[in-house]
């Protein structure tokens, strides 16, 4: 079996990521589509990471109120931009704890048209003293005009009122007709005294900011957390990755298996370490993606003397079989002379046994005490073929069921989701592979209460690449309507005129409605 083999510090993206934010406290970063239970448990983390530093609680609140402000325009912003050409154009959301400070950065696409607007608002809003702002933001409040979504917004005049500082801003071309529109503001706590000496320039801030971007950008990484860890962290993590990621529960599953032993791996076992005054549990966290791979890297301090034993450790957990993988796992699991509570021994064979591929590590020393270990996990996901994708029914969203072995595709109940785009792209990806090799027979149905408009669209999409299967294998397709529906009825009718496809109208009985 292959084993892993220590790379150079410049080539271990782990490092490099880590190494980039030194002078911070913590950073966190999220990268990918914007929906409020994700925005919910963002805010959530942050709160956490807000509570258990030591800040004043007035400066807290000000923090918390400019991370909600964010966050809520990134969101009212992606929901204007889904195009063909960007969709599940992931957004951006940094904060920062500096000894200066706290930064907070958001990104999001906007209109190249709109540049010159937000860049008009800013530019007033930066020229004006701490009583113009109050006075303009009380105009801007009785005029009632600050709901386009092109036009940035009142919260960016309330931003700049809670960090006391001038708003940062950049933009990015992206194509001819989007660019990437930075926010970046700062809080400086003057009342704490690591924040004495250290200052950093808001525009050399940002600046970094957009070089790291743009490599998560290039290595699509969807998540990234440096600070120092808790099991409160584990937990808001672990609910973030469930509301972003969109995939068959089988592969869900895996993924939250390993997410929790790793980030466990990272509470239980990393040693303490102090950084600008911080002491804690100093680690990194993040999860790339690539069309066949899933792949999860931690990173965190340990001591040097404790280096040999668990190289050895790593080491005899990648030369284990299958076989011997579960034999290992019985008996560390039913040997309570060992204290596997305080070793990470079980934690390792578990997460050698669910992922099925060896570890890839490296160990790099900081001083003559501590080094610094990355761990690389990967998951394959097209290892077994095409996968099941199955999606629950949500108040807003469908329950979606795609079975490439039995060639059956359902769709059921209400889809009226905050960003159709981003709900829909996971199973149109499906759709294209499933393209290549479908079924001989592929039995469709289409069981919705109601939906929006802009799932009618995707809908289309979707329609389109079962007529492309249909051309070389059978496609047989049942649009169910309530009786009564006269909409759904006429949206039926309208599918089966625009696509060709074998399409069947059918008359939903009470029956029917509840298989």
């Amino acid at each position: 079996m292959e084993l892993s083999v220590p790379s150079k510090k410049n080539n271990n993206l782990a490092y490099r990521l880590f190494e980039s934010i030194q002078g911070s406290n913590m950073e966190y970063t999220y990268r990918g589509s914007f929906t409020t239970k994700v925005t919910d448990t963002i805010l959530a983390l942050a709160e956490t990471n807000l509570a258990n530093e030591n800040i004043e609680k007035k400066i807290r609140k000000r923090v918390f109120f400019i991370i909600v402000e964010g966050l809520q325009n990134v969101t009212r912003h992606q929901s204007s931009t889904e195009s063909d050409e960007l969709a599940g154009y992931p957004g951006l959301f940094v904060v920062q704890y500096k000894p200066d400070g706290y930064y907070i950065t958001t990104g999001n696409l906007i209109k190249i048209e709109h540049e010159k607007n937000i860049q008009k608002l800013i530019d007033k809003i930066n020229s004006l003293d701490k009583d113009e702002l109050k006075k303009y933001s009380l105009e801007k409040l009785d005029e009632g005009k600050f709901s386009e979504k092109g036009g940035a917004g009142l919260g960016l005049i309330e931003i700049a009122r809670k960090s006391g500082n001038k708003l940062v801003y950049a933009f990015e071309k992206v194509n001819d007709s989007f660019s990437f529109f930075y926010m970046h503001s700062k809080i400086i706590d003057f009342n704490n005294n690591i924040h004495q000496n250290k200052k950093t320039s808001n525009k050399d801030s940002l600046k970094k900011i957009i070089e790291r971007h743009k490599l998560l950008e290039k290595e699509n990484i969807l998540l990234n957390f440096i600070g120092a860890f808790t099991q409160d962290t584990l937990v808001n993590l672990l609910s973030i990755t469930e509301n972003q990621l969109q995939g068959t529960v089988i592969l869900k599953m895996k993924v939250f298996n390993l997410m929790v032993e790793i980030l466990q791996n990272i509470v239980n076992h990393a040693d303490i370490y102090t950084i600008n005054n911080i002491t804690g549990k100093h680690a990194i966290f993040y999860i790339k993606e690539t069309t066949e791979l899933l792949t999860f890297t931690s990173g965190n301090y340990i001591e040097n003397r404790k280096i040999k034993d668990f190289k050895e450790k790593l080491e005899n957990v990648n030369n284990l079989t299958e076989e011997k993988l579960s034999e290992a796992y019985n008996e560390t699991l039913l040997n309570f002379n060992n204290k596997n509570d305080e070793n990470p021994g079980l934690g390792l064979l578990d997460i050698k046994m669910r992922a099925k591929a060896p570890f890839i590590y490296d160990f790099y020393k900081i001083d003559e005490k501590y080094s610094f270990f990355t761990l690389k996990i990967q998951i394959n996901k097209m290892k077994d073929g095409l996968e099941k994708y199955i999606i629950q029914a949500q108040d807003d969203t469908p329950e979606i069921l795609l079975d490439p072995e039995k060639g059956e595709l359902k769709f059921k109940g209400k889809s009226i989701p905050e960003n159709a785009v981003s709900f829909y792209k996971p199973v149109i990806d499906w759709l294209h592979a499933y393209k290549e090799e479908p079924a001989d027979h592929t039995k469709v149905s289409f069981k919705f209460d109601y939906y929006n408009t802009a799932t009618d669209r995707q809908l289309v999409k979707i329609l389109l690449i079962l007529e492309e299967i249909s051309k070389n294998n059978d496609v047989e397709l049942d649009w169910y309507y309530n009786t009564g529906d006269i909409s759904m009825l006429n949206d039926g009718k309208k599918f089966k005129e625009l696509i060709d496809l074998n399409i069947q109208i059918i008359e939903m009985t009470d029956e029917e409605r509840e298989n």
